[in-house]
Formats: structure tokens, C-alpha cells, sequence
């Protein structure tokens, strides 16, 4: 008995805006390609993954890790976002257009409230979360070899670096996302909690934390 094998659509595997691009120029391909764009950045990073990583084997570890991810990129793609990449145990992702800050936001929202239900099912999946809004550029980063379309520059930098400092179930988003979003969403989601220096920054960057959506909230947006 023959087993059909399907093949897998190219679009399992790389983002929506590579995916566009190489239907757009087939072999034909830029690559050196830059193009500048309003986006918001959104980045994600399970907390303690390296002790929890030696503590239980590859297996379970991977176990966990797949949960997680599967529930966020859910989330990103239900709230209209696309992810770039995935790191490790966390991702990047991007949102683009019409309330593409009130999105990402939303979104983050939703898996705070979401993921601590998770928590200990596998491996704790406590993430924490980086958002920030501006002009990024999507690039070609790699040689003959290989290539990547993703994302660089200084508002994708502070994204990771929020990233970086956010305790475990937090989620930081810089006054670039707060002032992008209306009046209602910032009282809803945002409370303002620090002006926070980077190294490499010459003034301080403006902190919210965003609160979970509650269940109230779920129950009316289902």
C-alpha cells in the first residue's frame, strides 16, 4: 500500500511577506531589497527557558516550547498580524495598517490572559512580551546561500530590548505604541509605569504595561 505524500505549502514555512515577494519576482528576486514602513513589532521570550531547559529532556522541552508558540502565532494571526520568525522560545511579529498598534496590543492582552491557564500543563510558559511602533525597513539579510526577509532597525532594537526586561506573563509597549492607539484601547489596556533608559539611547524611553484581557472581555469579543 503506496502512503500519499502531500507536499507542504510554502507558506507553513515562511512569512506572509516573503511568500508575497517570491510570487511577485519568482527567480527574479531583489536581494537587495530594503523597503521602509510604518509597523508595529511585537517580541516574545519564555522566561527561565535555560534552567527549565536543563532540568527536563529535549522531548518535553520541545513539547513545551510548540504549545507555546502554537498558542501565540493563534493569537497574532487572529488579531491580523504576521509572524517573521520564530527565536528559539519566543517569536517576532509584525503588524501592519489600519490599528496595527490596537492590534498588537490586543493581542497581547489576550495571551496574557490565556497562557497562565497553560501554565504547568507541559512547562510553564510563562512569556514575556516587547512592543514597539515606528518606521522599520524589511530588508534581505544573508549571502548567495541563504536568505531572510525580516525585519531591522531601531524600533525592532527597543521591541526586543522591552522584550528583554519584561517579567514573566508582562508586556511592555513603548509611548510610540500608546500614542498610536485611541483614547478607549490606551485606558482599556495600557497603564504608564517607568521612563526607562537603553544603553545607546540619548533620552529615556516612555514604559506602559499592558493589563489581560479579562474574561469579561473574552466572553463579549467571542
Amino acid at each position: 500500500m503506496h502512503s500519499n505524500h502531500s507536499t507542504l505549502p510554502i507558506q507553513m514555512f515562511l512569512p506572509s511577506e516573503t511568500v508575497e515577494l517570491i510570487a511577485e519576482h519568482g527567480s527574479d528576486f531583489p536581494h537587495n531589497l530594503a523597503l521602509e514602513q510604518e509597523m508595529t513589532i511585537l517580541f516574545s521570550d519564555m522566561r527561565d527557558f535555560t534552567e527549565l531547559a536543563e532540568r527536563f529532556e529535549p522531548r518535553e522541552v520541545y513539547a513545551s516550547i510548540n504549545a507555546s508558540i502554537a498558542l501565540q502565532v493563534k493569537s497574532v494571526h487572529a488579531f491580523g498580524g504576521s509572524v517573521n520568525k520564530f527565536l528559539g522560545d519566543g517569536l517576532l511579529a509584525c503588524f501592519s495598517g489600519e490599528g496595527k498598534s490596537e492590534r498588537a496590543v490586543a493581542c497581547v492582552a489576550e495571551l496574557l490572559r490565556v497562557l497562565p491557564e497553560h501554565e504547568g500543563a507541559l512547562l510553564p510558559c510563562r512569556i514575556g512580551f516587547g512592543i514597539n511602533s515606528g518606521k522599520i525597513m524589511f530588508g534581505m539579510l544573508g549571502d548567495a546561500m541563504r536568505w531572510e526577509y525580516t525585519v531591522v532597525g531601531d524600533v525592532a532594537n527597543t521591541a526586543a530590548r522591552l522584550c528583554g526586561i519584561a517579567k514573566p506573563f508582562q508586556a511592555l509597549v513603548t509611548e510610540s505604541v500608546f500614542e498610536d492607539m485611541s483614547p478607549a484601547s490606551r485606558q482599556k489596556y495600557c497603564s504608564f509605569l517607568r521612563p526607562q533608559m537603553f544603553k545607546g539611547k540619548k533620552h529615556p524611553v516612555g514604559i506602559y504595561e499592558v493589563r489581560a484581557e479579562s474574561d469579561d472581555d473574552a466572553d463579549k469579543s467571542a
